[in-house]
């Protein structure tokens, strides 16, 4: 059984490693996929910390609100402006910002065109928003898209637009990319030539449309051309402005290596840098567009505002942004359905600034950590054959294993997969299940069909259960070997048909096999008219010396109903001896390569054959050894006759008999004085030896180990035994 376990471990190693490949397969899925990503999603959300998020990063946002104000009548306090408004505000609402103490001013917006109002004649709004941020650390944003080079859509670029060979974010590549952007989409020039830094304003949202990465920066090269460069995205040049030291490898893309002030930050396997969002819109302070403009007019006149006030932008970080439906930059992100796009650069910021992005392990520590975990998931369902138990072990390594990833995710901000191991334990259950059914069903088979003969129904079902708890391939165990002959058969044979003498015997053993398998024991044989038992084997008994000693008693008794039943039907008496010995034995399953037997085997055995011939020498139904007396520990009434050296070995053991039922006071008396006797023998004291063993003879006239004793006593009075005579007796015969 143990290479049985061994042989399952190992199937089970095997299936879980298999498991892990198929769970691998499966995982490169657009389904799995998008399940592991919706998990990271939940994680997303539970673990959001609003109080993690940087106070120093606001925004300013167009709202609804801002967009209804603005283009309010003047009697309403409004300035009559609809969207888009002139381009004055912007450089009023940057300059206000500036003076009041930002540190820097980004705008989620792209000035693509001129100012309508510019082409109105109204105003130079163009150039007035280029001046009042002008040598300021303003970040101005860009747009890039791909379009077909063969102008079947809008035409990409063929040349150079102005503004982006500058070293104002822009960075040149050493090789062009395979597929780079081709259309930009720019600041007009008086404002682009203003901006201290140009920031990259696309998402790289995930195939189901949720954003929970950033590029660090974009490539661009006109169609045709052989250079190439690189805009950061608006976090990572916002960084730059604020005086960090943002770098990549000379020449290199950005998403093959980030570092900020010394320090790697971490990206994907496909460049992407992972954003750990702290909430949704609100979580960083939100100022309404309106009302910072009116503060910055207000403060232009020499009034103090009675909101969005000067002090509440020292030190800050300032990201201008939309969150009004019209203006189109909503986005899904992993902690809301409908986001602003500001929240998702600020978050991005955030985690730059602080380091606490989150970190996914690459392709090969991922792959080898789920193998490693599929194959120990088969290990240890292997080791366990019970369906129950390792159907509670896959629980628990499902629940435990989701529950390290949630807190490594709250504790390191680390994304470990959750959907693939799942799978991984699951299919590794099933298929170590699988094999169970198909390799060890037929095992329980034979149990069932080899133990059934031998032991009770109960048993068979534990064997059946626990089959570990057998050793088939043999072991030496301590067991109780019995042998119980039936006596008198030869007079039950006399003048009766072999048909019915068989029907008496297979009555009698059925009666015998009963008490047996009742008190736990396994019935090896039947050898002619006896039957030869043990315990301890197949499955183990701590108690089964004092087992096999009450089942020598309830044997007693059934004989004795067995007599009176055949009584009454005019069938002859039938006598038993019992043989018990308890010790070392070679149990398991012993024959050729066709036909076996499970059986016992050992000096054991011999010694329990020949308690039960002895027997006869002292008139008893019942001969065990001081052994089983020992190891039963008082579970029945005994008595020691002596000390027996049987064939077959050089030392005597003690012998004892086993009382059938509650002893009279008759018997009680003749113990006594048995025993009393047994002690003057030993001591060679012959006459007061025979005196006891006569008067337990006067008290109980029928008692067999008495009359044994008491012919000695006569013999050794006549005859004395040699002097190094230790009070034992030789038996011969067998």
């Amino acid at each position: 059984m143990v290479a049985l376990n061994r042989t399952r471990i190992l199937a089970g190693a095997l299936i879980g490693l298999v498991a892990g490949l198929v769970a691998l397969g499966l995982g490169q899925t657009p389904l799995f996929e998008t399940g592991e990503r919706r998990t990271l999603d939940i994680r997303s959300r539970r673990f959001a910390e609003p109080r993690r998020a940087d106070p120093r990063i606001v925004a300013v946002v167009i709202d609804q609100r801002s967009l209804d104000v603005i283009a309010g009548s003047r009697e309403a306090g409004g300035r009559e402006r609809s969207w888009p408004w002139p381009r004055a505000y912007h450089g009023a609402v940057a300059e206000y910002l500036l003076k009041s103490g930002a540190r820097a001013v980004a705008f989620d917006l792209i000035f693509s065109e001129p100012s309508l109002y510019a082409r109105l004649g109204e105003s130079d709004d163009d150039r007035d928003f280029a001046e009042r941020t002008a040598g300021k650390p303003v970040v101005q944003s860009v747009m890039f898209t791909t379009e077909p080079p063969d102008g079947s859509g809008t035409p990409p670029d063929r040349a150079w637009p102005d503004g982006l060979l500058s070293d104002r974010g822009t960075r040149r590549l050493a090789r062009r990319p395979a597929e780079p952007f081709n259309k930009a989409t720019l600041p007009v020039a008086p404002i682009i030539g203003a901006a201290a830094a140009l920031g990259w304003i696309g998402f790289a949202p995930d195939e189901d449309g949720i954003c929970r990465s950033m590029l660090p920066a974009a490539a661009y090269a006109p169609a045709g051309s052989r250079d190439a460069v690189e805009v950061w995205s608006l976090p990572f040049a916002l960084a730059s402005l604020l005086g960090h030291r943002v770098e990549s490898q000379l020449g290199e893309p950005a998403a093959a290596h980030v570092s900020m002030d010394g320090r790697r930050v971490p990206l994907d396997e496909d460049g992407r840098f992972l954003l750990r969002f702290h909430g949704g819109e609100g979580v960083y302070r939100q100022y309404p567009y309106w009302r910072v403009l009116y503060s910055a007019i207000e403060v232009a006149e020499g009034r103090t505002p009675p909101a969005a006030r000067p002090e509440e932008f020292r030190d800050k970080i300032v990201i201008v942004g939309s969150t009004a439906p019209g203006l189109l930059d909503l986005r899904a992100t992993s902690v809301r359905d409908v986001t602003p796009g500001y929240v998702i650069h600020a978050t991005a910021l955030d985690n730059l600034l602080h380091g606490d992005g989150l970190v996914r392990p690459t392709v090969v520590p991922r792959t080898v950590a789920l193998l490693l975990f599929a194959t120990l998931a088969g290990v240890l369902f292997g080791a366990i054959p019970s369906l129950r138990d390792s159907s509670l072990l896959a629980v628990a390594l499902v629940v435990g294993y989701v529950g390290v990833a949630l807190w490594v995710f709250s504790s390191f901000h680390l994304w470990l997969l959750i959907v693939t191991p799942v799978v991984a334990v699951v299919a590794a259950h099933l298929g170590v299940t699988g094999y169970g059914y198909l390799t060890e069903g037929r095992e329980r088979k034979f149990l069932r069909g080899a133990f059934s003969r031998y032991v009770a129904p109960e048993v068979v079902d534990q064997l059946v259960k626990n089959p570990g708890q057998l050793a088939l391939g043999g072991e030496t165990r301590e067991l109780t070997v019995m042998f119980a002959d039936v006596a008198g058969f030869t007079s039950l044979s006399e003048g009766r048909a072999p048909r019915e003498i068989v029907e008496l015997m297979n009555e009698c053993f059925t009666a015998i096999t009963g008490v047996i398998q009742r008190h736990g024991g396994t019935v090896d044989k039947f050898i002619g008219d006896a039957v030869m038992a043990f315990w301890n084997a197949p499955v183990e008994l701590p108690d089964h010396a004092a087992r096999a000693c009450r089942a020598t008693q309830d044997l007693l008794k059934a004989l004795v109903r067995l007599n009176v039943g055949w009584a009454a039907r005019g069938l002859p008496a039938i006598s038993m001896r019992v043989g018990l010995a308890t010790g070392p034995a070679l149990v398991g399953n012993v024959g050729s390569s066709t036909k076996f037997n499970y059986t016992v085997m050992g000096d054991t055995v011999n010694l329990a054959s020949r308690l039960e011939g002895a027997a006869k020498v002292f008139g008893t139904l019942s001969l065990i050894a001081g052994s089983t007396v020992q190891a039963a520990a008082s579970a029945v009434a005994c008595r020691e006759l002596d000390w027996l050296q049987v064939k077959g070995r050089s030392e005597p053991v003690p012998v004892f008999e086993v009382m059938a039922g509650e002893p009279p006071a008759s018997l009680v008396e003749a113990w006594e004085r048995y025993a009393a006797g047994l002690a003057a023998y030993r001591a060679r004291r012959f006459d007061e030896a025979r005196e006891h063993f006569a008067a337990a003879l006067k008290a109980e006239p029928d008692d067999g180990p008495s009359k044994e004793m008491l012919a000695r006593c006569d013999e050794y009075l006549v005859t004395p035994p040699p002097p190094e005579w230790r009070g034992e007796h030789v038996l011969h015969a067998k």
